[in-house]
């Protein structure tokens, strides 16, 4: 009989040990789940605009240069180009034009890296634009959006 409850005793106390272990392991892969996140810092490398005449197209050629800082990586799922001009908002989703056919169009960035992108937009302008447009870029990704003040160069 002593034998038995000495060893419920044992099978009681690692029992306890054991949930109380997994329960603080738990605790701080959640901690370290929030805390590691990514930290994206977007900035211009070129930005530029060109018209076309006879199509009456306005396109726009950005390369962004995107850093992650933070500790998780993250997907950058697309860009947003926003610009008034004369009382009237342009928005434009852009198209990713890197020569990496797997990243058509998401892109992944690991923790600590530095990428380069290529993107472009079209819309449909009716006269030839001013040789400087201030535009307003959205970096959508996983975890957020970053935004950015770019000026756009015509060619």
């Amino acid at each position: 009989v002593v034998m038995s409850s000495s060893m419920d005793f044992i099978n009681l106390t690692l029992g306890i040990v054991g949930t109380t272990a997994g329960i603080v392991s738990l605790a701080v892969h959640l901690w370290r789940l929030k805390r590691e996140t990514p930290n994206l810092v977007v900035k211009q490398v070129k930005c530029t605009h060109e018209y076309e005449k006879e199509t009456k197209a306005l396109s726009f050629l950005i390369e962004l240069e995107i850093r992650n800082l933070g500790d998780r990586g993250t997907n950058i799922l697309g860009v947003d180009l926003k610009f008034d001009y004369k009382n009237t908002e342009y928005e434009m989703k852009m198209v990713n034009q890197d020569n990496e056919p797997e990243n058509i169009t998401i892109k992944w960035i690991r923790p600590h890296e530095t990428i380069r992108t290529v993107q472009i937009a079209f819309t449909r302008f009716n006269e030839k634009p001013k040789k400087q447009i201030p535009c307003n870029l959205t970096v959508y990704h996983t975890h957020g959006a970053e935004q950015l003040k770019a000026t756009s160069t015509l060619l």
